[in-house]
Parts: structure tokens; sequence; C-alpha cells
């Protein structure tokens, strides 16, 4: 391609194979197939070695007065160079040859070649990946004998450290492979690791620096010397990320982005690799959806720094604005100061706020004022950089927004029960309803000063509230709000109605899972009243047999009949639904399946945890093996089944508030109160006893000490361990996620080549190798392979391609 002519000085790694009076067409010694010799190994070499990214031609302008170089094109291909060469000499040298002066020569020269540049800028881009990028992948291809359809994610120098010696090569990394290949001075190494084959995957310090450390079932690998250390590691978590929740479900393998605005060469420069920028935009689109509590589908457009007025305080918080598909988000730089979520379906207006606006009293030439519908706001959006292109954005997106239509669904009118402490769990002491009644004053007091509902400022003042717990009668509309169920519902209308209705008339697979259902109903709050009623029974039944129904990917599993039981206390039967699919889904993913991943993740992050904030009881919990009880029996029920009812609402409360940090903290709270006991008793049985006794505490006679006691243990839990972010704990999940999968698929393959035993003459080693061979091409997620009601070996399948070349290395009459 063309390039803006540059000064350079001719050196001996460039051999001459065209020239003219004033051009020359360079080709790069060490890249000529053509041609071998020292100079060429040499050359290569260096270019390796020095991650060299140079092309392999280019075309020089030479002075006629002087012995003065300047580079004006440069190429990987052959065909690119030709026809620039062919370019210069058809248009521009009849013309330089009837110039006498040189300097009008050198003038003419640069004013061409910079047009050709300024022209192909503005050009519309078809492809935004660089030509070494596609020469890299082609590379990638043919060196690792990959198919056309295996696609390249990014490639990096690095070097492979074998023993103390490190051999410089390059890293290839695609959506499903890591390659590392090395070819200096003749000597070849080839490296091929699946992804789902990766154990672990950490940062590791060795001799001369740090390293990343790839450990599989039968060997490490340490990579090194990399000038991106911290990009590649990450590309390389978002990757084996993706493979470890394909594992799990089919649904979680990576998907190459379709939403990506539209660009030009002057708006967006080349980049390294679409599919880089794919698992970029996908690691921004969870973190966007995970720090505001929205919904899975939701895609972020961009972020950029601005302020926001707060009439609360009369003051301008510095942070940052999100948009997305349906959301403008804002956070302060300062952790919690104030986030902020308006829904595209809640706004009237956005436009620039003028000097002769009366909508505050706060006025500044770069705002922008968004008017909602209903109370609330208006809220003013200062010190863009451009406010005039995010004014265009936000109003093109408004317009492209259409509010989803409501389909009208002829079915039966269901009776959905109201909140159940109504009718059973109303009976407060004047003491008690005294406490009530300056609850929610305090809550409304809130309201009217930092706003209500979607569109509320959520600041730091929100976890006093919390801490003294939510009143019974806003339970119903915090719990909704805080845990994003809001968003779901509000775009769902009426899909709870349709699902009642299916649930009642689904037979077959669904006949195992109502079963399961109906053994658990009495056992979800027994000591409740409203359970021991037949109304809360029919309640609690349809909940469950609805989430069923709407995911069948979860179904039902053990300890949704308590937590179902506990949102319907307090929500009516619709909210409870689109609360318990946010819990679900959201707030502890991959916990409620047959396997219980997330809560054998989340067992060992907790570990990490207990090593870094109380490593003297650290030892002791690994001896007594105590932490799988915590994970489980705590984390499962939210401490619904370990602690006092009337209690455990407080976690509950900041729970959906805060997320699974909240568990974490008070886990580690309780475990250091117990400090002394625990680390003098001998065994699990004792620890238990003392943890279990320490949570029975909390059920004093004394009601008012009670709360104050559960209020005083959330407290201390943020004093001491608030350090817990969500991207601390998804990045530890990462790293236990990829232990836990592919322990489940060693579970999984041992039992498949026991009961594969009777069937073949293979030994159990020899049936082991083959299933390793071809568990990846198999087809079924972890998820359906613990199904429990298949045998082991019926969760494997190959197709015909993958049988034949089974045959071909086992069988000694295989032929073709």
């Amino acid at each position: 391609m063309w390039v803006k002519p540059l000064q350079i000085q001719i050196s001996g790694f460039w051999s001459t194979d065209r020239a003219n009076p004033y051009f020359i067409l360079q080709r790069r010694r060490g890249h000529d197939e053509r041609r071998s010799g020292l100079a060429t190994l040499l050359v290569a070499t260096i270019d390796t070695v020095l991650d060299n990214k140079i092309s392999r031609y280019r075309i020089l302008y030479k002075r006629p007065d002087a012995e003065i170089y300047f580079l004006i094109a440069e190429t990987d291909k052959k065909e690119d160079v030709e026809e620039h060469w062919k370019w210069i000499e058809v248009n521009m040298m009849p013309t330089l040859e009837g110039i006498d002066v040189a300097d009008d020569i050198s003038d003419f020269v640069q004013w061409k070649i910079k047009s050709l540049c300024t022209e192909a800028a503005y050009e519309d881009i078809g492809d935004i990946e660089t030509e070494k990028f596609k020469n890299a992948t082609k590379k990638f291809h043919k060196v690792f004998n990959m198919s056309m359809d295996e696609k390249l994610v990014i490639y990096y120098s690095c070097s492979f450290w074998r023993g103390r010696v490190p051999r410089q090569g390059y890293l290839y990394l695609s959506v499903n492979y890591l390659c590392f290949y090395s070819g200096l001075l003749g000597k070849e190494i080839t490296i091929v690791i699946k992804f789902t084959d990766i154990i672990s995957l950490e940062r590791v310090h060795n001799i001369v620096s740090e390293t990343i450390r790839i450990c599989t079932r039968l060997h490490k690998y340490h990579f090194g010397m990399f000038r991106k250390l911290e990009e590649t590691f990450q590309i390389m978590e978002q990757i084996a990320n993706f493979a470890a929740k394909k594992l799990l479900s089919q649904k979680g393998a990576f998907q190459e982005e379709d939403h990506f605005p539209a660009v030009t060469k002057k708006t967006a420069p080349k980049v390294m690799s679409q599919l880089k920028r794919d698992f970029d935009a996908k690691s921004r689109n969870e973190a966007y959806r995970y720090r505001f509590r929205l919904p899975l589908n939701e895609r972020l457009d961009g972020e950029i720094g601005c302020h926001l007025w707060t009439p609360y305080n009369r003051s301008s918080i510095a942070g940052k604005i999100y948009i997305s598909s349906n959301f403008i988000c804002f956070s302060s730089k300062v952790y919690r100061q104030v986030n902020l979520i308006i829904p595209f379906r809640d706004i009237i207006i956005v436009e620039k706020h003028t000097n002769n606006s009366n909508i505050s009293d706060f006025d500044i030439q770069s705002a922008l004022v968004i008017t909602i519908k209903y109370e609330g706001g208006p809220f003013v959006l200062s010190n863009f950089t451009d406010r005039s292109f995010i004014l265009g954005k936000l109003s093109s997106l408004l317009s492209e927004y259409n509010e989803k239509i409501i389909p009208i669904i002829d079915l039966p009118p269901i009776t959905m029960s109201p909140p159940l402490y109504l009718q059973f769990n109303n009976n407060f002491t004047e003491e008690q309803q005294t406490y009530e009644n300056i609850r929610i004053a305090a809550w409304h007091t809130h309201f009217a000063i930092y706003g209500r509902g979607s569109a509320m400022y959520r600041t730091n003042e929100l976890y006093e509230l919390l801490f003294q717990g939510i009143p019974n009668s806003l339970r119903n509309e915090l719990w909704l709000l805080f845990s994003g169920a809001i968003y779901d519902k509000e775009v769902n209308l009426n899909i709870y109605r349709k699902y009642v209705y299916e649930s009642s008339n689904v037979k077959n697979d669904h006949d195992t899972i109502n079963e399961e259902i109906e053994r658990d109903l009495y056992r979800a709050l027994p000591d409740q009243e409203a359970y021991q009623q037949e109304s809360g029974i029919n309640a609690l039944r349809r909940l469950l047999r609805v989430y069923a129904c709407y995911n069948t990917d979860v179904g039902y599993c053990q300890a949704m009949n308590i937590l179902g039981g506990v949102l319907l206390l307090y929500m009516n039967e619709e909210d409870a639904f689109w609360t318990l699919a946010a819990l679900c889904e959201r707030l502890l993913p991959d916990y409620y399946n047959t396997k219980v991943v997330g809560a054998l993740i989340d067992q060992g992050v907790f570990s990490d945890y207990c090593k870094e904030y109380i490593p003297e009881l650290y030892d002791k919990l690994e001896h007594l093996g105590i932490a799988a009880c915590i994970s489980l029996s705590w984390f499962l029920t939210l401490f619904v089944c370990v602690m006092p009812f009337e209690s455990v609402l407080y976690v509950i409360d900041i729970f959906f508030y805060d997320g699974i940090k909240v568990l974490f903290q008070l886990a580690l709270t309780i475990l250091n109160e117990n400090r002394h006991r625990l680390l003098a008793c001998q065994d699990d049985g004792d620890a238990i006893m003392i943890l279990t006794t320490y949570l029975d505490q909390f059920n004093d006679d004394n009601e008012k000490h009670e709360e104050k006691q559960i209020i005083y243990l959330i407290k201390k839990s943020y004093t001491n361990y608030n350090g817990i972010n969500e991207e601390d704990i998804n990045r530890l999940r990462l790293k236990h996620r990829l232990k836990v999968v592919q322990s489940m698929r060693e579970s999984l393959l041992q039992s498949a080549a026991k009961n594969t035993l009777r069937f073949t003459k293979f030994n159990e080693r020899e049936i082991k190798n083959i299933f390793y061979i071809f568990n990846d091409v198999s087809r079924i997620s972890l998820t359906e392979a613990n199904d429990p009601r298949k045998l082991a070996y019926e969760t494997y399948r190959i197709n015909r391609d993958e049988y034949l070349i089974l045959c071909k290395y086992l069988s000694p009459w295989y032929i073709g």
C-alpha cells in the first residue's frame, strides 16, 4: 500500500529486484523462497527473534541529485507491489522525464504519493484485518495443518521455555487451539494444545521474567518474553473461558459478534483481528451486564468519560456513561459513589442543556439533559469531549428503539398469589410494628431525595438502609429492582401466564421433574405457616413448574424450592418468577443444575479468599474439608437453611443489591469470628457443630437484639472484606471453572470406560485413551452428560468420519 514518504537508510537486509533512475523495488532477504544461503537464514532469524513486523516488499524513491531515499510503498504481497510499480511506470515516469530540476521532481513525487494516501483513507472499509494478520492466518493453517474453519484470533511473538533454554517463536491463539511454532536455524518446535484440555492457566515468575504457565492432563508449558504479557494472558483467559462454558453447554460456545457499528477507514484504523475484537466486545458486555444487573442479551455500544450532576448534593461527579441497545448507564470513578440506570423505554427526550433552561441550577455548555416519563430527573450529563457526537448517537438509538409490542395471548384467566406474608406472616408485636414504621419512613425519605424505581441514584447512602433491612411492604419492589428482574419482566409481559398454561399441559420429560418438585414442596420452609396451607403450596408448585418449563436447560434443582418459597412470601407470583430467573441465570450462574457446577467453582474461589484473608485458618479448613459444606449449604440456599429466618432476610436484602460478594464476605466473617474454636477442633464434625451453634445464636428471644446481631455481622463483613469485588470474583471463577470442568470430564470418562469394558477387548487404560481422543467431537455437553437417566457411555457420540479415523488407527484390516 502507499505510505506517506519517509526518509530511510539503505541496509543490507534488502535486495533490489528492479530499478530505474528514480525508483527502486526491493525484496526483504529471508523471505525469498527462490534463494537460500547464510544471509537469508540470518535475516529470517533476526526478524523472528526481534518480532520485526516488516513488509516483504517495498518501493523507494531516490533523489536524482543525492543518495537520499524515501519509502513510498510497502506490502507483503508480490501482486500488490507489482501493481504499484506498474502504476509508477505508466503514470509518473513520463511526467518525471520532462522535469529537469531535482527539487521539482522531489516535490512532485511527494505530492503525488501523499494524494494517493489521502484518497485511500476515505475509501469505505471492506475488511478491517491487516494484511500481516491475513498472512499469519495462512501460516497458521499451513504449519499446524488446521482446517479452514478454524479461525485465528491473534498471534504473538514469545519464547517457549524448554528447561532453562528459551526458544523464540510465535504463539497462535485460535477459537479452539493454542499453538506455538519456532523455526530458528533450521530447528523446529511445534506445539498444539486444545483449550478444552487446559486444566490451569496462570502467570508465574520464572528465572528471568514472568511467564504464562499452561497445564494439561499430561504436560506443563511455559511461555514468556511477551511484549504485551497482560493482553496475551487476558485473551487466553477469554478463550479458555468460552471453551469451559462450551463443555458445560453448547450455548456457552463462542459465537462471532454481529453487532458492531459501521466504520470507515477514516473513522476506524485497521485492527489485528476481527475475532480479537469479538472476544474483547463479549468480555466488555459481560462486565457491563454484571455491573448493572442487565438482561443477558444486552450489548454495550460504547462508553465515554463525562460528569453527572447530582441534585441531592448539588455537585458534579466524574465517571463514565455506558450506552447499550436498551439502556443508558452511569458509573462514578469512585467505586459505588453513584450509579444510574435509565432504560430507553422511560426516556422522553435527550437534548442539549441551554442557558435559558430552568431544568436545574447547574448550567454547563457541554451538558446533555435526559428527560424521563416518570417522576425523577431530569438527568444532566456534562464534560463530554464531543457532545454533538453523543447526542447524535443517543438520538439515533432512541429513534431505532421500538418498544416491544406485547402480543395478546388468548389464555384462560389464572389467579396468581399475592405476597403470602400479607395472609400468614403479618402479626407484628407493637415493638416490631414501630421498628417497621421507622424503616418505611427512612426508605420514603431516601426516595424523596434520590428518586425511586429504575432511574434511582444508587449511592453509598443506600447501604445504611440495606443494613437495617428492607420493610416487608417494599421487598417486592426492591428485590425486583435490585436483582435486575424488573427489566426482564417489562419486556416479557404475559410470558408467565403463557408458561403457567403450558406447564400444566406438558407431559413426558417434565413428568420426572414434576415428581421431583412434588417431593420437595413440603420440605421448602416447613416452619412457615404459609407452606402448611394448600394456597401457599399451590403457588410454590406453579412457580417451580413454570420455571422448569421456561428454562429447560436448568429445569428444576434442589434448593430452588427453598429460594422460591422465600420469594413468594414477599413477592407476588409473577415477580417471584422473574426474580428466581435472575437468581438462577445471572446472580448465581450454573448453581442450579444436576452437578451444581457454579457452587463447586465458588467453593474453589472461597478457598482462595480464605487463603488470602484468613491464612492461619486456611490450612485447618483444608485439613477438615469443610469448604464444600460452606459453599453448598450456605451459598446454594443464601444461608436460609443455616440461619434463623428473620435474620437471613437481612442477608437476602443486601445480596440482591451487591450480589455474590455478600456471601463471600459473610462466610469469611463467620469463620473469622469462630477462628480460635475452629483451630482447636479435632475433626470436621466438631467444626460443623461450632458453626451451627454460632449461627443458631441469632435466634435470640430478644428480637431487637437478634436484628442488631445480624446487622453487626453484615456491617463487619463490609468493614473487613469490602476489597472483594465482582472483577476479582469473575477472574477466580475462570481459574476454578477450568479445574472443575476437567474434573467432571475425568470422572465421566472414568465411569464411561468402566461401563464399556464388557463390550470390547480393550483394557480400561486403552478405552480411556480412545475417549480422550474423541471426547471433544462428541458434541454432548457435560450438563447433558450428567443426566442421571443416561448411562455414562451413552453420553459420547462420534459421526461416520470420526469412526473411520478410529478404524484406521486401531484396526489391522482397515482399507481405504
